[in-house]
């Protein structure tokens, strides 16, 4: 019996290439690459994986066509150099077994490059806004942008038609231009980078365009008309002054005699704080965010094809797309980390076991300078091992142990389920009645009611892998009597309740509480501390009518660097709802209706009206139970894993760092 998904899993033929499906894995950087740009045997074994799961095309994601002027992501692959072709060769062979065409993304980032020392050029000599947010934090200044001349833009129009030459070379029939997110063709485009006087100029739709239409051109002229061209465009800016949509549909219209597919994607390339609003969208947005931005292309495209793409979670967004007739193609990338094998389980009508996306932005972590890695999953920690684990199969345990978890959060149950997988005896131990820690937490905020479905799917497979022992406070005598060959320690961390006179009144409560609605919660309501618990909080309670104020010690600055990519997109959500953000300040009391503030810089002390404070001034690892538990066993046999190493609170954190442990004891 074939599929009830029969628009996702109907084939379609473009120029004689054979789609199989209607979902593509849309372009993504690994960042196993090696820096001079070649693949490397753990970045397409990552691609291959996610072949192997069933999608009609994986497109490789953002490769650079000149190297030395064109960075932006670490570990790029270089389609500037012939020595790309053979891994490219070989990585087409071994993708062509699954059925699944391979494309990749050729680009030429322009203002938007920013690995230092890199030679930025532009249509006009103006720096990004990503260059000087990225030049800020990394304490340097931003490298100056250089005006195309007239020889330069001929120079790069070939080395496009260079690189889709290459591509062609090593077998592939599909290819992606990346003209979206004001990379250089879109910086024609857009009145914001474009201030240019001659022929490349904004004064008409001709002049604007007359970049990206000479480098298709090129390109066709090089691969011949049998190659499909793939190209991926923004709806509009999004930003004050920039390219609106009304402006795209036209320049599409123009560009669509040497173009087969769109793929509809929007926003300028942002900040770092905001690269998520062109690429993949948190779960402050909804689902399918891009439906009404695609839609209008779809209708005033003749004979090309459309791609939908961004904030697509399962196949049940995608059929809906498709029978809708918003687009021919829908595209999705995190999912494909969440579960490389979701397009083949819902071939087999095998929805519920397909581990769900919670659109939490942690693949973008591998991006954080000094901590460059190969793209994370916060849910699937196998991710981007498939080199070390090929298929996603984990070694088998050799010798058994008998392994103890202590705690059932994330990281416990990550760790108890890998444990178990490879067929070692797990107890995990919980001080709860119930198993998730901080993720039922996380769950109790509206906007991560997705992350309620990755509850449901990991604790009936925690609970069948292990033996769970839940109410069971775990102290040096229990590890005695169990024995274990192996010590997990997982137990989390406390929240800290700082030293405020008042802090024990009634109306003051842990921020969860407030989410959960254990607790009640009055109209003017204190949040004490701007991460994102307090945030979220402060976000949801505004939202439900509330007035906040979140107090925060700190300046802007750190706090948004540690909410990492949710930051931006958390603080404008709150911001919007109308939450008040009080920066540089801390609560120096708290009395019956109102809190007293100080100001840290001029010491000033102000009142706030507040029949509620919400405590969000973090956590604490539970140390002293790692210093209780850490003898009581042999040493080198004790691992400590999730937050109680101290380096972070996400779920991704916890997941992967228990991973690495159990997937090698």
């Amino acid at each position: 019996m074939g599929s009830q998904y029969k628009k996702v899993f109907e084939p379609l033929t473009i120029k004689g290439v054979e789609f199989k499906n209607r979902i593509i894995c849309t372009p993504h950087v690994w960042g196993w690459g090696s820096r001079e740009g070649i693949l490397t045997p753990e970045q397409s074994a990552s691609y291959e994986r996610i072949a192997a799961g069933g999608p009609a095309m994986v497109t490789l994601g953002n490769c650079s066509i000149n190297m030395l002027e064109c960075s932006d992501e670490i570990n790029q692959i270089n389609l500037g150099d012939d020595k790309v072709i053979f891994g490219l060769a070989n990585l087409r062979r071994r993708m062509q077994r699954y059925g699944t065409v391979i494309s990749a993304q050729i680009n030429y980032c322009g203002r938007n490059s920013w690995w230092p020392g890199s030679v930025q050029y532009a249509p006009s000599p103006i720096t990004a806004p990503g260059s000087l947010e990225r030049a800020d934090l990394m304490g340097v200044h931003p490298e100056p942008v250089h005006e195309l001349s007239k020889e330069k833009i001929y120079e790069l129009i070939g080395l496009y038609a260079a690189a889709a030459g290459r591509l062609q070379r090593a077998g592939l029939n599909t290819l992606m231009l990346h003209y979206a997110h004001n990379n250089l063709p879109g910086q024609f485009f857009s009145p914001l980078s474009n201030f240019r006087s001659d022929e490349y100029g904004p004064m008409t739709l001709e002049t604007r365009t007359r970049f990206a239409r000479e480098v298709l051109q090129a390109v066709r002229r090089q691969v011949g008309d049998g190659m499909v061209i793939d190209l991926r465009f923004s709806g509009e800016d999004v930003m004050p002054g920039g390219l609106q949509q009304g402006e795209a549909i036209e320049i599409a219209q123009l560009l669509e005699p040497m173009v087969d597919i769109f793929t509809i994607s929007c926003a300028f390339h942002n900040p770092p704080s905001y690269i998520g609003a062109a690429t993949t969208l948190s779960y402050y947005s909804p689902e399918v965010t891009l439906k009404e931005y695609t839609k209008p292309f779809k209708a005033a495209l003749k004979d090309s094809k459309v791609v939908l793409t961004t904030s697509v979670v399962n196949l049940d967004n995608a059929e809906a797309v498709l029978e809708e007739g918003i687009a021919d193609f829908v595209g999705m990338m995190s999912p494909f980390l969440a579960d490389p094998d979701i397009v083949n389980k819902y071939s087999r009508n095998a929805v519920s076991e397909v581990k769900p996306c919670i659109r939490c932005e942690y693949h973008w972590s591998f991006m954080e300078p000094g901590d460059w890695k190969p793209v994370p999953c916060a849910v699937n920690p196998i991710c981007g091992h498939a080199y070390e684990f090929p298929g996603d199969v984990l070694p088998p345990a050799h010798p058994v142990k008998n392994v103890l978890v202590v705690g059932a959060g994330p990281a416990g149950m990550q760790a108890a389920l890998t444990a178990a997988e490879r067929g070692h005896r797990v107890t995990l131990a919980e001080k709860d009645d119930h198993l998730g820690g901080n993720l039922i937490k996380a769950a109790d905020v509206k906007v991560k009611a997705g992350f309620k479905k990755y509850i449901d799917w990991i604790i009936p497979r925690v609970e069948k892998s292990a033996t769970v022992a839940l109410n069971t406070e775990v102290d040096a005598a229990y590890v005695e009597q169990l024995a274990p060959d192996v010590l997990i320690l997982a137990a989390g961390t406390r929240d800290v309740v700082p030293p405020i006179p008042g802090v024990d009144k009634p109306h003051v409560h842990f921020a969860w509480q407030a989410d959960n609605g254990s607790v009640p919660v009055g109209e003017e309501v204190v949040v004490i501390g701007a991460g994102l618990v307090g945030t979220e909080s402060a976000m949801q309670l505004a939202e439900e009518g509330k007035k906040l104020t979140i107090v925060e010690m700190l300046p802007p600055g750190p706090v948004a660097a540690a909410k990492g990519m949710l930051g931006a997109p958390a603080d404008k959500r709150a911001t919007d709802a109308g939450v008040r953000f009080l920066f540089e300040t801390c609560v120096d009391a708290i009395e019956d209706g109102k809190v007293i503030l100080r100001d840290i810089k001029t010491g000033e002390l102000s009142e706030l009206k507040a029949n509620s404070v919400l405590l969000a001034a973090g956590v604490c690892p539970r140390r002293e139970l790692v210093e209780e538990l850490r003898h009581t066993i042999a040493e080198g046999d004790v691992y400590v894993v999730g937050d109680l190493r101290g380096d972070g609170g996400t779920i991704g954190k916890a997941t992967n760092t228990a991973f690495e442990v159990a997937a090698h004891i």
